[in-house]
């Protein structure tokens, strides 16, 4: 793939966000089109500053570092690369994610693809690590891309018991997915592992719950 656009093609095109990011912390995304070529670009450059120097270059390096690593893998947007320390980019994929399609409206085969693709991404080393129904896209062609790794989580030495843990997470998460769009799909195996969530899923759960409950008391004073 031809290298992406620079920094300053960006800024004489005047591109408008196709999606703005939802807080200060989250990056927008913009359409690039040239020759025929369309691009998503991740970009923290409208951050503040203090967010562009800590938290957008880090989330930057851990995805470009995940999609060289998932290079050619059906299913993973091919990686254009890097821009600068605030922005990447990526093909552009065709479709919708799963936010946006109704139950009961995906194709047969989608979530046994799908479960198909995180294993082909386990295998190179990438736990996606939060996968939810905005990033696993419905493409025009009928099958599922994953998007957004910049919480992905790599297969290290001493780190290999969270790498397993973010796996399971990962099919956890496809499997609840599963669920909702097509619970008649959902074997007994399935589900009983949905119905039994492991301990660490259990106390990951309570901690968000917590967490979440002293931020709206602090919202609330």
């Amino acid at each position: 793939m031809a290298p992406p656009p620079t920094r300053e093609s960006l800024a004489s095109r005047k591109l408008s966000p196709h999606r703005s990011g939802r807080n200060w912390t989250k990056a927008d995304i913009f359409l690039w089109e040239e020759t025929g070529r369309r691009l998503a670009i991740k970009d923290y450059a409208r951050r503040p500053a203090w967010v562009r120097a800590t938290l957008g270059r880090w989330m930057i390096r851990r995805e470009c570092a995940a999609y060289e690593r998932l290079r050619g893998i059906p299913g993973i947007p091919a990686f254009a690369g890097q821009i600068d320390a605030c922005a990447f980019a990526v093909e552009l994929i065709e479709g919708r994610d799963l936010s946006r399609i109704p139950r009961a409206e995906l194709p047969a085969n989608f979530f046994p693809r799908l479960l198909a693709l995180l294993e082909a991404v386990h295998r190179a080393g990438v736990a996606h690590g939060d996968l939810h129904h905005r990033d696993v896209i419905l493409s025009s062609t009928g099958g599922p891309f994953l998007v957004d790794f910049s919480t992905a989580v790599f297969r290290r030495g001493a780190a290999r018991g969270l790498f397993e843990a973010a796996c399971a997470s990962d099919r956890r998460a496809a499997l609840k997915l599963k669920s909702r769009h097509a619970p008649g799909d959902v074997t007994a195996e399935e589900r009983r592992a949905l119905d039994h969530p492991p301990r660490w899923y259990r106390v990951g759960k309570a901690l968000r719950r917590m967490l979440s409950g002293g931020a709206k008391k602090r919202a609330a004073r």
